[in-house]
């Protein structure tokens, strides 16, 4: 599958995407608000809700999962994320409040559960496919990396073939700067490094973020760059 199949939908914070071709999919899902652009987007490449046959998930943050249970309702396509991130996605286990890697982060951890709850809040689905480190989803072309320490069980998306990932929080490029997950709701400042290095040894092409403009072409360069600034920072 080409890259010019992956269709960006987006708000000012945002992004998920839509990807074409025989077994269409979304790759997250953004925050409520923004449900009908997904639904436009679909309609403008002629595609109904359920033409979608799966929603990959690459971590359980509300603006990832906001549009998740209604977009499963249209469709009737499969939930895949990590097994642990789904535990939260599924509504079997709280998610976590915000880090401690930050200032902002322990600011809100001071805060009333009940507030942080309606920030985090999304509504809870069925994850059908549970996924580890290094599955195949044959039918897309796409394996499973997992990522962790923004949230513990966060994955990438990896075409190996064609050079290029979704990578969810793990690299965001606002304003054309390459730069980390937000620490405010991180977990784990090594674990970050970690993935970000394994991300750069992949030499991607192409990297589809969660959080500002795709990167690329030359995407692996920019990912080793900024993991080369975290290792002397960090």
């Amino acid at each position: 599958m080409a890259v010019e199949n992956v269709i960006p939908v987006g708000t000012a914070m945002a992004s998920c995407y839509l990807v074409l071709g025989e077994s269409p999919y979304l790759v997250d899902t953004i925050v409520p608000k923004a449900k009908g652009k997904i639904l436009q987007t679909l309609a403008e490449n002629d595609l109904e809700p359920e033409d979608l046959r799966y929603i990959l998930i690459t971590h359980y943050h509300s603006d990832h999962t906001g549009n998740l249970a209604e977009l499963k309702r249209l469709s009737g396509a499969k939930v895949a994320a990590s097994e642990l991130d789904a535990r939260v996605i599924s509504g079997k286990q709280p998610p976590p409040g915000p880090g401690d890697l930050s200032v902002s982060g322990r600011l809100l951890g001071m805060l009333p559960p009940s507030w942080l709850e309606k920030y985090q809040k999304f509504e809870t689905c069925e994850v059908e496919m549970e996924l580890r480190d290094s599955d195949r989803l044959e039918e897309l072309g796409l394996e499973v990396l997992a990522l962790p320490g923004h949230t513990a069980g966060g994955v990438a998306f990896y075409n190996r073939d064609g050079g290029w990932a979704f990578v969810g929080d793990m690299v965001a490029n606002i304003m054309g700067r390459p730069g980390p997950p937000f620490l405010t709701f991180s977990q784990d400042r090594k674990e970050i490094l970690d993935s970000i290095q394994r991300l750069a040894e992949l030499d991607l092409d192409y990297a589809f973020p969660g959080h500002g403009k795709i990167l690329g072409p030359g995407a692996g360069a920019m990912i080793r760059e900024l993991a080369g600034k975290l290792q002397r920072k960090w």
